[in-house]
């Protein structure tokens, strides 16, 4: 339980900090993509959840990061969809 709150708390603040630094948006989401490419299953559900929350939290402050996400998350969500994995499903059509 520990655990599963210090990542919370951590994938809070990350999101905050993208959104801080939204005028990096481009370069912001280019590392995410690297990263979620290069993850497994449970990393990148992980990483869709932060897209969500820095998508959601960001847009009143401006569109950077929905212009920027456009651009790939439709390959990320095909990319989970495509692992037939029940967990990626369902975290797909939550979001």
């Amino acid at each position: 339980m520990q655990s599963g709150l210090l990542s919370l708390t951590f994938d809070i603040a990350l999101s905050h900090w993208c959104i801080f630094n939204r005028s990096y948006a481009e370069q912001i989401v280019a590392t995410w993509k690297i990263q979620f490419d290069k993850s497994d299953i449970i990393h990148k559900i992980a990483l869709l959840h932060l897209a969500n929350d820095i998508l959601q939290n960001s847009k009143r402050n401006g569109n950077e990061f929905v212009i920027e996400f456009w651009k790939v998350l439709p390959a990320a969500l095909k990319d989970v969809i495509a692992e037939n994995n029940p967990r990626g499903e369902r975290a797909v059509s939550r979001l």
